[in-house]
């Protein structure tokens, strides 16, 4: 892709711009400023809360639209959202009300809230003091309040693949249902994920969607990439999306800050960001 065509660029979370320990390097920091300096939009799309997004979003240093929650919540440059997609309470409470096994938790994103009936502790590593964090609630009595995403969290794979093949019998018909990884299978309302969030989003900057490039690492990012002028998958990308989308480009592994070592070379950032930032 020329990269005097390129005016927007995505980028997922996890796995994908944040490294190994799910926190930024100085070296990707820098290179989204250079990026931003240049003109060119740069936009989150991943499946976190807006809340949490906003954080990595400041400590980034720039201004960002921020596709969340895969894309049933977007928030502009000033943090406020534009757009929320809310999956019915009558779905919601048939989906909680599943029996799962032990090691299987439950979560809610509504709103400005991350909730959980019980704490789980998969997530620890991903969060630093003062991240954003779930709050304790009994889902019984927040149905009514309108819920954005759904998800279930489990250490072994194997629990999830089973609740995600009950949803999408019974509920197939108003939930999208995906992994963003292994351990976390996730239900947003039914046409709602990142890549239909982008199509929406950029007609903010005028820009068509063969003008932006995107970078992904998991099943939940399939659309974004696909919908894109170029979409990137990453060295450690879940296998099955490298399956799904055989004839994209893989560049290195998020351990190794891949994203922005890309961006560097296709804007010809190197003088102006030379890899020793990130030591």
């Amino acid at each position: 892709m020329n990269q005097s065509r390129i005016k927007a660029v995505i980028s997922d979370l996890d796995g994908t711009l944040l490294n190994s320990e799910h926190t930024l390097s100085e070296y990707s920091k820098s290179v989204v400023k250079a990026l931003s300096d240049q003109g060119i939009h740069f936009m989150i799309a991943t499946g976190r809360h807006h809340m949490d997004a906003s954080k990595i979003r400041e400590k980034l240093g720039v201004e960002a639209y921020l596709i969340t929650a895969n894309g049933a919540t977007v928030a502009n440059k000033k943090g406020e959202l534009i757009f929320q997609a809310a999956i019915r309470p009558e779905v919601v409470k048939d989906i909680l009300d599943i029996t799962v096994e032990k090691g299987v938790y439950k979560n809610l994103y509504q709103g400005d809230h991350w909730l959980m009936e019980e704490s789980d502790k998969i997530f620890d590593d991903y969060y630093q003091e003062g991240d954003f964090q779930y709050t304790l609630c009994r889902f019984d009595e927040r149905i009514e309040h309108p819920t954005n995403k759904i998800f279930f969290t489990a250490l072994d794979h194997k629990k999830l693949t089973s609740v995600a093949a009950l949803i999408e019998k019974t509920h197939g018909d108003e939930v999208e249902v995906t992994f963003s990884m292994p351990e976390c299978l996730e239900i947003m309302p039914k046409g709602v994920n990142k890549g239909a969030a982008i199509l929406e989003t950029i007609k903010h900057f005028d820009i068509s969607a063969d003008e932006v490039i995107a970078f992904g690492d998991g099943l939940n990012d399939l659309e974004m990439l696909q919908v894109v002028g170029k979409g990137y998958l990453m060295g450690n990308a879940n296998i099955l999306l490298k399956e799904k989308l055989p004839n994209h480009e893989i560049i290195g592994k998020n351990a190794d800050d891949a994203v922005a070592r890309q961006i560097v070379k296709l804007f010809g950032l190197e003088e102006k960001v030379p890899y020793k930032a990130a030591i």
